[in-house]
């Protein structure tokens, strides 16, 4: 089966991760790192990344990246595929390296992009790899090249500075940004673990608004882009509620009239086989959103209606010619 598109955008900033293959060890020793990080920073001058924060750990990788050409999914490819060569052609070995297909979730800029630095950031520290004191000097984290100004390549980007306050790109604001998400971490231990649990799980990172006014932008300019995954799950379900709400619109219905008798009226069946048909959406969320009952049913009620009653119906010709607009 093919896979589906990701979601990708040249004015999408993301947050990716990767893990060795079976969770394994991929960048144990310093050269692997080493080795890594080097492709890291070729593929971001060949892709025109912007790189906003990375850490490599022992068996995978953080990264944050805006990507201008929209170009994420091509530049990953070239990024692993050319790190697992040169890895496999020096310990003589063949394989996949990693887990699988990247893992990336967009990021809404200002405070959760932030928040996403810094839990980046504080990796390392999480890991075990520096002392609390000791903040920015893991070697393989942006956090040890960003303060080194006259140095660090180009692409290294700070405008998540701008969201914080009296903090700037110099000395002294890397000194007080490294305090900063320092004493943050020992105020609160269990910091770092509420920030994994927002920081990488879903599809976004981001507030509801700019969630729903995502998917909202790819179900009307990309029309139906149906994507697989765990991690896409909640994706999938804000475009059936776009797309719900638009049909009931162009029907000219209200969400009192979806608990009146009978629980399959022709409009509703109308919409349910428009949605089946046009997008990955779940007889169970069906069933739930339209109030129709038992959702084992829905299947077998929409089947008929598409072969006995839409060919005529006027509700089906309203959202045919709604939805083409």
């Amino acid at each position: 089966m093919a896979r589906k598109a990701r979601i990708e955008s040249s004015e999408n900033i993301y947050h990716v991760i990767n893990r060795g293959n079976y969770r394994s060890f991929i960048f144990e020793t310093e050269g692997a790192k080493a080795a890594f990080e080097k492709a890291l920073f070729e593929a971001c001058e060949r892709s025109g990344w912007l790189l906003h924060a990375h850490s490599i750990l022992s068996n995978h990788f953080h990264l944050c990246l805006e990507t201008p050409l929209g170009n994420l999914s091509e530049g990953m490819r070239w990024l692993q595929g050319t790190f697992a060569a040169r890895f496999n052609r020096y310990r003589r070995e063949q394989g996949h390296l990693f887990q699988g297909r990247f893992k990336s979730l967009i990021v809404e800029p200002g405070l959760h992009q932030l928040q996403l630095v810094d839990y980046i950031h504080l990796n390392a520290l999480r890991a075990g790899l520096e002392g609390k004191e000791g903040l920015g000097k893991y070697r393989w984290s942006s956090l040890w090249h960003f303060p080194k100004r006259k140095v660090r390549p180009e692409f290294f980007n700070t405008s998540w500075m701008t969201y914080l306050e009296d903090i700037e790109d110099n000395a002294a604001g890397w000194v007080r940004y490294k305090k900063l998400i320092r004493l943050r971490a020992e105020d609160d231990p269990k910091e770092i673990d509420r920030l994994e649990q927002s920081m990488t799980r879903g599809w976004c990172i981001g507030s509801a608004e700019f969630r729903k006014g995502l998917a909202k932008e790819y179900l009307e300019e990309r029309e139906f882009l149906l994507l697989e995954g765990e991690e896409l799950k909640e994706f999938n379900r804000l475009q059936w509620q776009l797309l719900l709400e638009k049909c009931m619109k162009l029907l000219q219905k209200t969400t009192k009239d979806l608990e009146t008798r009978p629980k399959a009226p022709a409009w509703k069946l109308a919409i349910g086989s428009r949605l089946k048909r046009t997008c990955s959406v779940t007889n169970q969320w069906l069933s739930e959103s339209l109030q129709m009952g038992n959702p084992k049913g829905v299947s077998a009620i929409c089947g008929k209606y598409q072969r006995e009653r839409e060919a005529t119906c006027p509700f089906a010709k309203v959202l045919e010619k709604g939805l083409e607009n």
